[in-house]
Parts: structure tokens; C-alpha cells; sequence
């Protein structure tokens, strides 16, 4: 039995933030300071000089995203159904309707051929997403994108850290890319997110989105936007600043952590009850998270109330966005089989970088007691 309790996330912040913060507290400059600026010129260096404009989460960065789109024409969006909902919210408070499409079984993510099935008219844009930070399929993405005319959206939420098939950071390819800090993301800000982009006029647009439309400065200010009040605080940097500096280790602790728990899974737990996704073997998945599919039959709830009672939190990967009673009469094209089994037998194990390899030891071992009763 496990001597401890393993969570499901456990983010490590480096006390380096709290001489940041109480400065930030004597100080009284919570907002639109220098902290922000550092963070975003710090993240804009991993991902090749791109534009990143932080905002107050990874929906916020959503929205401006598809604003942004929006605004340049785009009405339409082919995005795959298995995506945190708050993807298709956004797209429709910016007034582009979702098209969904099913995943493909792999990386989880939207296949490239989907492109072949975009509606013409040149209004239409398509969305890819990083799974659990399983690269997506970024070259040909970018390839058939750019000879379709299409922008491209690449919901890279859980993306930072890990590379493509051509060892580039995820988020550096598309039109677009958004990055989520949430605390079960590979860097956090408590809540947070980003706009990245190499388009200079898209991100002079996201940084007036973000802060009310507002431009100039002191007298001189004035609302040329309708905007929104998604500033990062510089509270919410001083985190990220702390956790960027030992992000490099971060991420070698998960990729240890993540192939430890595959030479385990494949060795020890029984094989019929589960399978593994061939994405997260993927020699630039971060691990994000790392996610198995039970056999059907198997009842996810009792193996989740099993665990549990191990002291190990587990619970659902995500979400069909078709299978949620509010986006029920979104457009697909066809059945949703791949995305539709992830939410109804996929679950989410513990991994974070606080976690030690005896954790996984006692993970795996509780998902096979879990399985199957009384080994």
C-alpha cells in the first residue's frame, strides 16, 4: 500500500518568488509593471523570438486568439472534439462557430487530414491541439495551412516544454498559439495564460485586447478597441519568473517521471485492463499529464473510488465538447468515436514534478490492485 498521499498535481514554487512578491506588496505596483515584461521576454526566448503577450488565463488567451482571427474574417473553426470546452466558448463569444472534428487515436489530437474537409470560402480557420503535451502534427499542419490559405490555431495549453517531429517548440509554428499556467501545466502563474505569435500587427492587437482597447499613455489615453480587462498581475508573474528560472528541470523531472511510469505500466500492470497512447512515447512529449484508456467494461468510477482509497488522486483526462449538453448542437463532421471513448474511459494519473519514482512505484500498483481485485 502507498505510505502517502499522491495528488494529482502538486506545482513546485521556488521561495525566489516571495522576495518578488513582498516587494510587489510594499510597492503598490500590482499591474502593468516590469515583472510581466520579464516573463514574457523569458518565454518569448524558448520559443524562438515569437510574440508572447501574457494574459489572465489560458480561456482569456482563447478569446483574444479568436478575436484576433475574427477580426481578420475568419468565422469558422474545424477544432477536434476531444478540447477543454472553454476552447469552444471562446470561439463563440468572438463569433466564430466550432466545427468539430473526432481525434486521431495516436496523439489524441486532430488529424491533418480534417484540413481536407475545411469548408472554402476563405472564412474558415483550423484549430490543432498539444494533448497532455504530445506534440501535434506541426509540419504538416504548418504545410497544408499555408497551401490552403487557412490560419492556423494551435491550442498549445499543455505544449510548453515539448518539441515536434522536427525538434521546434511547440507553439512556434501557427498563426496563433496559446499557452495555459494553470497549477497543472508544466510552468504556472497560479492562473494565467499567453498569445504567441511571430505576426508583429496580431500582437500589437492582442496587447490592446488585453488591457481594454486602451492606448497612449497617462492624458494621452484612449479606447481605440473594444477590449477586455485580461492583464496578467504582476502577483501572477512573480510566480512564473520563479518557476521559469528551474523550468529546464521541471521538465526533465517529468520526462523521467513519464518513462518511468511507461517501463511500469507495460512490465507490471496488466496489460488487459488498459492501454498506453503511442503519443506519449513521443521523444517530445513533456508529459504534461499521462493518461491511460481502460478497457471497456471496466468502471472507471470504482477504479477512481479504488485508488482513492489508496491515497492516490486520479480522474478524467478532459471533455467531448459534442457530449456537453450546452455545445450538443455544435457541427461534426461524422461520429466522434475517438474523442467520445477518451472522456468515457480515459483517466488522468498523478505526475508533477514533486512527485518521487517510488510515487509512480505506488501508482502503478494501486491501478493494478485497482483493476483487478484481490491480486
Amino acid at each position: 500500500m502507498t505510505l502517502r498521499f499522491v495528488r494529482l498535481a502538486h506545482p513546485e514554487i521556488p521561495v525566489k518568488a516571495l522576495p518578488l512578491i513582498a516587494g510587489l506588496l510594499e510597492s503598490g505596483r500590482l499591474t502593468s509593471g516590469d515583472l510581466v515584461a520579464r516573463l514574457e521576454e523569458r518565454l518569448s526566448k524558448r520559443l524562438e523570438g515569437r510574440h508572447v503577450v501574457l494574459v489572465s488565463s489560458g480561456t482569456t488567451a482563447a478569446l483574444v486568439g479568436f478575436h484576433l482571427l475574427f477580426d481578420r474574417g475568419v468565422r469558422r473553426v474545424v477544432m477536434p472534439d476531444f478540447l477543454f470546452p472553454s476552447m469552444a466558448s471562446a470561439a463563440l463569444r468572438a463569433g466564430v462557430e466550432p466545427v468539430l472534428a473526432d481525434i486521431e487515436p495516436e496523439r489524441l489530437g486532430l488529424p491533418p487530414d480534417a484540413l481536407s474537409r475545411v469548408p472554402p470560402g476563405g472564412k474558415a480557420a483550423v484549430l490543432s491541439v498539444d494533448q497532455f503535451g504530445i506534440p501535434g502534427f506541426a509540419g504538416p499542419m504548418e504545410q497544408l495551412s499555408s497551401s490552403l490559405g487557412l490560419p492556423w490555431f494551435e491550442d498549445a495549453a499543455c505544449g510548453l516544454g515539448s518539441r515536434d517531429d522536427d525538434g521546434r517548440a511547440c507553439a512556434t509554428r501557427s498563426t496563433i498559439s496559446i499557452l495555459s499556467f494553470h497549477p497543472r501545466k508544466t510552468l504556472t502563474t497560479a492562473e494565467g495564460g499567453a498569445v504567441v505569435t511571430s505576426d508583429p500587427d496580431l500582437a500589437a492587437r492582442a496587447r490592446l485586447l488585453r488591457n481594454l482597447g486602451i492606448s497612449g499613455q497617462g492624458t494621452e489615453r484612449r479606447f481605440d478597441m473594444a477590449g477586455y480587462n485580461a492583464r496578467m498581475s504582476e502577483l501572477h508573474a512573480a510566480v512564473g519568473l520563479a518557476q521559469e528560472e528551474i523550468l529546464d528541470e521541471l521538465l526533465e523531472r517529468r520526462r523521467c517521471l513519464g518513462r518511468r511510469y511507461l517501463e511500469r505500466l507495460d512490465r507490471d500492470v496488466f496489460p488487459e485492463g488498459f492501454s498506453v497512447p503511442a503519443g506519449f512515447r513521443h521523444p517530445g512529449c513533456n508529459f504534461q499529464s499521462l493518461v491511460v484508456l481502460l478497457q471497456p467494461g471496466i468502471d472507471r468510477g470504482e477504479v477512481v473510488r479504488r485508488m482513492a482509497a489508496e491515497g492516490i488522486e486520479t480522474t478524467l483526462p478532459g471533455f467531448s465538447i459534442r457530449s456537453q449538453p450546452v455545445f450538443s448542437a455544435l457541427p461534426a463532421f461524422g461520429p466522434l468515436p475517438n474523442s467520445t471513448r477518451l472522456q468515457e474511459s480515459g483517466l488522468a494519473l498523478p505526475l508533477h514534478e514533486r512527485m518521487e519514482p517510488q510515487d509512480v512505484d505506488s501508482v502503478c500498483e494501486a491501478l493494478q490492485r485497482a483493476l483487478v481485485p484481490g491480486k
